[in-house]
């Protein structure tokens, strides 16, 4: 399910039955979308979800069909395609089995591409930016990560399931910037800063990394 409060709405993947719906705050019924299929607009199981607050774009993850589909819906007719992109593979900007979305303040889209055990960055095109994690256990890596979502500041929490944890990513200068904040200390400090660094990154259940810069 996704919410774009800046018009009001309300999408909720209805997976068993192959399309989205979309509703108002209150829960009244607009419209739906989808059918089973591969074809530009159909789905199979689909799963995530997620709104562009910027312009009320809305994706969708089409795990089945290994790919995400971008869909303007502002009318409240049938939506207008976009934009697709994924094909079933372990390159960059190929998925596998993808399972969760959010979308940044900048219009980054973000997927975890669950088969691949690694998160995937994509401009609202669908051009592929970066990636990182890979099978494990280790600090930064992932075992089956299924939700993801965005705060304000940019931050990735990413639901690493089989880990049973959720770690969180930042770009290294906005971690670094966080990390001096909660430690409250000068960067001359430095020895306090590592030490509250550590802490955070073994503090059981959430993780603080760096993304690998584009």
């Amino acid at each position: 399910m996704a919410v774009d409060n800046t018009r009001g709405y309300v999408y909720v993947v209805d997976s068993a039955n192959f399309r989205i719906q979309k509703f108002d705050r209150s829960g009244e019924f607009i419209m739906a979308w989808g059918s089973f299929g591969n074809a530009d607009g159909q789905l199979y199981f689909a799963r995530g979800i997620a709104v562009d607050e910027n312009d009320g774009a809305v994706y969708v993850v089409d795990m089945g069909n290994h790919r995400i589909q971008k869909f303007d819906t502002s009318t409240n007719f049938l939506p207008q395609l976009l934009g697709k992109w994924g094909t079933k593979g372990q390159e960059p900007g190929q998925l596998w089995n993808p399972w969760g979305v959010t979308v940044d303040q900048y219009g980054f889209v973000y997927v975890t591409d669950t088969g691949n055990h690694r998160i995937q960055k994509f401009d609202r095109d669908g051009n592929f930016e970066t990636q990182w994690g890979g099978f494990g256990g280790g600090r930064g890596q992932c075992n089956f990560p299924y939700g993801i979502a965005v705060d304000h500041r940019g931050a990735i929490f990413v639901l690493d399931s089989s880990n049973f944890r959720v770690q969180q990513f930042m770009t290294a200068d906005e971690g670094e910037l966080q990390l001096r904040e909660q430690a409250e200390v000068s960067e001359s400090e430095s020895s306090a800063l590592e030490e509250k660094k550590t802490i955070l990154q073994d503090a059981p259940g959430t993780h603080l990394w760096s993304m690998p810069k584009q």
